[in-house]
């Protein structure tokens, strides 16, 4: 054991932490995941949580940063009423020596803002409702249950002599499940914490973060709350149980979920069908893989805000049908998603917004906007083949066919978008990309938007929201001119006698 180690150890164990009661308060569950593996085998979990067991308990799903947890992914699991937790958001209020998923379960368990805990790996299902749990006996005298493992520590680890405690044979912990009251087993959690930092030390001893719960609750001299029954195998799992024996959770240590058709069987044949739903649902939203788009500017967000706000459009690949297609938010598409349109994004090329389609590997089909307002673009791969995405928002009709001007103002709406309230509450980039969204569709409607968003600026607006509207306002004005442009010309043509053809369907 390093010097380093030994004196923050000592340091800890001669001077406790102390449980900060102003910063946690109920119960929930939690739960790390990251990277597709874990996030396949999180959502089976989620869905059995909430849609089998009816678990209305707050979830929290942490994860360590964008290359673990893409946006898309993040939005997926909040639709589902989940709290997803960046921890290096919180490593830099609290700091810790963070080195991957082992070392993040004690950490997120100890900074969740629950007192009390049901921890889940991502990989376990449970066969019962799990809230049971908190009402355990065996959970209440002692503040901290632990389940065992199938093996042992034996005498002979050298865990012991590197923690300067007694060699002994201890049933070892299996960890995929722990249940604390965090007010009172707060020394034992900081304990945990300090050991998975260090994990040159103790991971050369100890399979993973499992058994330094165990041995943080022995450093402190306390004799840990377990299980009394050993998980039984099934397949290539375990199965835990309860204090009576039962099965209580499958824990997946051999057969993590996967997005096919291979997935190897629960214990409990008809929550094994609901697992097969959760996957079939999860195989309809998602593509498999952690999307991060390029890094785009505000202009490219703004547009990319606008077409969420349309959302639906006609995809039409030369060579194939065309399809509705849904841009959604995070870089997902819905409804029209294609091998070749797993994900989608807009970037600011050289003052030229290019939108992008992505497959589940690299980038596909690259598009800019045509004269008309429709998107024209090809396939950058081999199939290379032609693309045409009508924006409707860019050819819509109503309210203005056959005419190049709109009589009503849109003075009302953006009264009540635009007002000293919006300023009140602070600047946010989220607040104002909303806020673009709702004055593009507004400004496709009526003719005016620029010159009531001018008027309004001419009052007191404070920085920076005079300098972001005030150039959004050009942008707008220049769609405005483009679109009553179209409108003249379809007027022009609508004019025109077509007694003398035959109108083909």
């Amino acid at each position: 054991m390093t010097s380093a180690f030994h004196q923050a150890l000592e340091a800890r164990l001669r001077r406790p932490a102390i449980y900060p009661a102003d910063r946690f308060a109920g119960r929930g569950i939690v739960v790390c995941a990251g990277g597709p593996r874990y996030f396949t085998c999180a959502w089976v979990l989620i869905w059995m949580l909430r849609r089998v067991h009816r678990v209305a308990l707050p979830i929290q799903v942490w994860h360590l940063g964008r290359c673990e947890m893409s946006e898309e992914m993040q939005m997926l699991l909040e639709e589902n009423d989940v709290e997803v937790v960046n921890a290096e958001t919180i490593i830099a209020q609290h700091p810790a020596r963070i080195a991957g998923g082992w070392p993040l379960k004690p950490y997120a368990i100890q900074h969740s803002r629950f007192r009390e805990v049901l921890y889940l790996d991502a990989d376990t299902v449970p066969l019962v409702d799990p809230l049971r749990a908190f009402d355990w006996p065996l959970y209440g005298d002692s503040g901290a249950l632990m389940w065992p493992d199938i093996v042992n520590l034996k005498a002979s680890n050298p865990i012991w002599a590197r923690l300067g405690l007694v060699p002994r044979d201890h049933t070892s912990v299996e960890a995929c499940a722990l249940l604390f009251d965090k007010q009172r087993a707060w020394r034992l959690l900081d304990l945990a914490v300090l050991l998975n930092e260090h994990v040159e030390e103790i991971y050369s001893a100890l399979y993973g973060d499992k058994d330094t719960f165990l041995v943080a609750a022995l450093l402190l001299g306390d004799t840990p709350a377990l299980m009394p029954h050993r998980p039984f195998v099934s397949d290539q799992d375990l199965v835990q149980r309860d204090p009576g024996g039962a099965p209580f959770l499958q824990h997946r240590t051999g057969s993590k979920w996967t997005l096919g058709d291979n997935n190897r069987p629960l214990v409990d044949k008809e929550l094994m069908a609901d697992c097969q739903r959760a996957i079939e649902d999860l195989r309809r939203r998602w593509s498999g893989v952690v999307f991060n788009p390029p890094t785009r500017s505000a202009r490219a967000r703004d547009e990319e805000a606008r077409l969420m706000a349309f959302r639906c459009f006609r995809y039409e690949p030369a060579g194939s049908g065309a399809r509705t297609m849904e841009l959604l938010a995070g870089g997902r598409i819905g409804e029209g998603r294609g091998v070749f349109e797993q994900h989608w994004a807009v970037i600011d090329r050289a003052g030229t917004l290019v939108l992008q389609f992505y497959s589940s590997t690299r980038l596909t089909v690259e598009l800019t906007q045509d004269g008309d307002g429709s998107w024209r673009g090809r396939c950058v791969t081999a199939a290379g083949f032609d693309v045409r995405l009508i924006d409707t928002a860019s050819r819509q009709t109503w309210p203005h066919e056959g005419t190049d001007h709109v009589a009503r103002s849109s003075a009302r709406l953006l009264s009540s978008l635009i007002d000293p309230s919006l300023y009140a509450s602070g600047f946010s980039e989220q607040q104002l990309s909303e806020l673009r969204a709702a004055l593009s569709l507004i400004n496709d409607r009526y003719d005016d938007v620029p010159e009531e968003m001018e008027r309004r600026l001419a009052g007191p607006v404070p920085e920076p929201w005079r300098s972001a509207l005030s150039g959004f306002g050009r942008d707008l004005a220049a769609r405005r001119d483009r679109r009553r442009a179209l409108a003249t010309r379809s007027a022009r043509a609508n004019a025109i006698n077509w007694d003398g053809y035959e109108r083909i369907p």
